[in-house]
């Protein structure tokens, strides 16, 4: 009973911030509804186990708790690829960006 007490204040804190963030601009409405859909899902699995063992069926593992898991394995690592992938993007621009800046310094001082 503790444990689902202190995820859910741990969800309502996070979503809170979401929130927040939603509102100084410093994050998008598809992230923020995205976030706060994830934080409503976990507060109902914690509440409610029988719903992981299910899943766990579905998904033809023996338990609930494995199921997530290796759900949660995966959808890290998706993100962790995305992250990836945006680093590498953002990498490219600032050399892009450096060079740009180069040239026009160099065309200056001729």
């Amino acid at each position: 009973m503790v444990i689902q007490i202190l995820i859910t204040l741990i969800a309502i804190v996070v979503a809170l911030k979401a929130i927040t963030q939603f509102r100084r601009h410093l994050l998008a409405p598809a992230p923020m509804i995205g976030w706060i859909i994830f934080w409503i899902a976990i507060t109902i699995l914690v509440w409610l186990p029988d719903l992981t063992d299910r899943i766990a069926a579905l998904l033809q593992v023996g338990r609930g708790a494995d199921a997530i898991m290796y759900l949660s394995l995966i959808a890290i690592f998706y993100l962790f690829f995305r992250v990836f992938v945006r680093l590498e993007k953002t990498e490219q621009l600032v050399t892009l960006l450096a060079r740009a800046i180069a040239l026009i310094d160099t065309d200056s001082k001729r």
